[in-house]
């Protein structure tokens, strides 16, 4: 019986050669996506905030017109609070959008804050940190941008008090 057997040595370390490379990969990728989901979410709550933020200091005046400065202020300090060190490598950037006026109060205008946040995410496993990567890929890092929009809260100021 045993002379018919045939001596197949080595074969399943061949075949495990084949498949772990694209098995291991395929782990990374599953691990490097929720890495990337995890830091989106904290970019797109960073946004959330800070426009929160930029809304509720903008104005100090009722109806009065909007500072910019003030708004970037106050969210250059809230973001050192909440990143810390990394708070160099974390990108803001506020707009003031103006999108209507009252009709019974002209000279009171509805704008919104626009805030864009820049999360770098340094990318952790081989393979997958080059092809996930924003450009330049050799560095490895994707790059997140959460925007949102809020509108500035004011007081109106009415009409019957000129």
């Amino acid at each position: 019986m045993n002379k018919f057997r045939r001596k197949c040595g080595g074969q399943v370390t061949a075949e495990l050669m084949l498949i772990l490379p694209v098995f291991m990969l395929m782990v990374f990728f599953v691990l490097e996506y929720g890495n990337i989901a995890y830091h989106t979410i904290i970019a797109n709550h960073a946004s959330y905030e800070f426009a929160r933020i930029g809304s509720l200091v903008a104005v100090k005046k009722p109806s009065g017109r909007p500072d910019r400065t003030v708004i970037t202020q106050k969210i250059n300090q809230a973001k050192q609070k909440v990143f810390g060190t990394k708070a160099a490598g974390i990108g803001v950037n506020v707009k003031v959008e103006t999108t209507g006026t009252d009709p019974m109060y002209r000279r009171h205008r509805h704008e919104d804050v626009i805030v864009t946040v820049t999360y770098p995410v340094r990318l952790m496993f081989p393979g997958t940190s080059y092809v996930l990567a924003s450009e330049p890929r050799r560095e490895g890092v994707r790059r997140i941008q959460a925007v949102t929009r809020m509108p500035i809260e004011k007081a109106y100021q009415s009409s019957d008090t000129k």
